[in-house]
């Protein structure tokens, strides 16, 4: 397939290439502390930031690279292995399921990084529940890249091209020695490895005779290899030949330079900025290849760089739906999501679990337009505002939710519930546990502890001045003192202003 045409934008200015990779020694603050969270993670509370501003940047950087037992439940309730004549409702909930339980990882979890590269590999290998691929499916794929998160990529990249989900997804169940499907070996070479315009359509058709021979059984489990259906002769790939597998088309891959120089690409994208200097993805794939692919040795130095802690990377990337609804929940202590958080994705243009293509999701400026930008500000505004659910006509799916596939269609019968559901917002401390510490009738210093919570204090003279009219004042301009009655509305008004500021849609 053809990749789609994304917008990129390098940060201006310029790199030195002797010590871009070098690690930082500036000083350490709370900005970059969060900085690091931001992208290393789903974002920051107030004590997650403080705790690695103490810690100091090298052992920050440690104990995200070293993850502990999250003790986190290892899979979503309920069934979600629905056949194919499941009611509307039943898909529904168990999307909603599967998504939930997700979310509440990425909040929850004590191993930020785990859960960032879990999303990373979900985007990059990408699947999604759709037809035959029930979340059940994808659940699995999940764990896969969650046990992979900071391994080796190349033996992640053998265990995706046998993963169930993987395999129905691009046809690799159908593929047989009488009849090779090219699907899955044209994506793991032109999205999944080296690239377009590093291999020819006759590696295709060669990479696609060695992956013959893997089926998933109907009544589930783990694929397994016939041997019947596999194509045993020669093949040439790549300039090599012989009675090659799918195991040795990878390590063939795997041995290509350009393998590297892809990956390292998305990786500086995803980490540091769009569009990274050519000398940047240079000196990042040798490092990527001098380590054997091991990602966590990769991150070690990207994490650490000078580049990762210019004022060029810092907030340079657009927050995809859910670093902003994951961050959001961070921000205002929220302790689990509910499906209505999934739906806010949804209107946001991103539907986690079913990305929409093989490609994932482009990311980027494609992440912001006039529709998507007035969810993200409706969301915000209603995450820190809503004090009771908001209700949605019975049967009805909320405005913006997302039903590719079946998976959230809404249905009768259970509607009424499922919707007054998918209505209510997480449970979250109030206004005066935002802004705990601080004299509740200064509004100056409630400002301050507004913009320092929501975007670390990265707002201009003119925005801050905005927050303190905001604070001192009725909605016709009238000046009003803040106090007891008033501070509650007056602080959730505060933070909506902050998170609608454009520093809060960057990380």
């Amino acid at each position: 397939m053809e990749q789609p045409q994304t917008d990129q934008f390098r940060p201006q200015g310029s790199i030195d290439a002797a010590s871009v990779l070098q690690p930082y020694r500036g000083t350490w603050s709370p900005r970059l502390a969060a900085h690091l969270l931001r992208r290393a993670g789903f974002g920051g509370s107030p004590a997650d930031i403080t705790q690695a501003t103490s810690a100091g940047m090298d052992a920050a950087v440690d104990r995200l690279l070293h993850p502990g037992p999250d003790g986190l439940p290892a899979s979503p309730s309920g069934d979600l292995t629905y056949g194919p004549m499941a009611a509307p409702d039943e898909r529904r909930a168990a999307y909603y399921s599967a998504a939930s339980w997700w979310v509440d990882r990425m909040l929850q979890t004590p191993n930020p990084l785990v859960e960032r590269m879990t999303y990373f590999w979900h985007n990059h290998f990408t699947s999604a529940v759709q037809g035959g691929i029930t979340p059940a499916l994808m659940i699995g794929q999940n764990q896969l890249y969650r046990t992979n998160a900071l391994g080796n990529y190349a033996d992640l990249t053998h265990q995706v091209a046998r993963d169930p989900a993987m395999l129905f997804y691009l046809n690799g169940n159908q593929n047989r020695k009488q009849h090779p499907n090219e699907n899955f070996a044209r994506e793991l070479m032109e999205l999944f490895t080296l690239g377009v315009g590093n291999y020819t359509e006759q590696d295709v058709r060669e990479s696609a005779r060695s992956f013959t021979g893997w089926i998933v059984p109907r009544d589930g489990g783990d694929a397994r290899f016939v041997r019947a259906l596999h194509d045993d002769g020669d093949k040439t790939f790549l300039g090599q030949t012989g009675d090659f597998d799918g195991d040795d088309i990878i390590n063939i891959i795997m041995d290509q330079p350009a393998t590297a120089q892809f990956m390292a690409t998305k990786f500086l994208r995803n980490f540091v900025y769009d569009d990274p200097e050519p000398e940047l993805v240079t000196a990042t794939a040798a490092l990527f290849r001098n380590a054997k692919y091991d990602v966590g040795s990769l991150l070690a130095v990207l994490l650490r760089s000078n580049v990762f802690y210019s004022d060029r990377a810092y907030r340079s990337l657009i927050k995809s739906p859910v670093d902003l609804v994951v961050g959001a929940l961070r921000t205002v202590g929220a302790a689990s999501s509910t499906p209505r958080i999934i739906a806010a994705m949804g209107a946001m243009n991103q539907v986690l679990l079913i990305p929409p293509n093989v490609a994932g999701w482009p990311g980027g400026p494609q992440w912001l337009n006039q529709g998507t930008l007035l969810a993200r500000l409706n969301f915000l505004n209603q995450l820190v505002s809503f004090r009771t659910p908001a209700p949605t006509d019975a049967g009805a799916s909320p405005a913006g939710a997302m039903t590719p596939a079946g998976a959230m269609t809404a249905g009768n019968g259970a509607g009424a519930a499922a919707a007054m559901a998918m209505a209510a917002m997480p449970q979250m401390p109030g206004p005066l546990q935002w802004i705990a510490g601080v004299r509740e009738t200064d509004p100056v210093a409630v400002a301050a502890r507004v913009l320092d919570l929501t975007v670390q204090g990265d707002a201009t003279d003119g925005q801050r001045h905005s927050v303190e009219v905001f604070l001192q004042t009725d909605g016709v301009g009238n000046p009003v003192e803040l106090n007891g009655e008033n501070i509650d509305e007056k602080v959730r008004g505060a933070m909506s202003l902050a998170m609608a500021l454009p520093a809060y849609q960057l990380e």
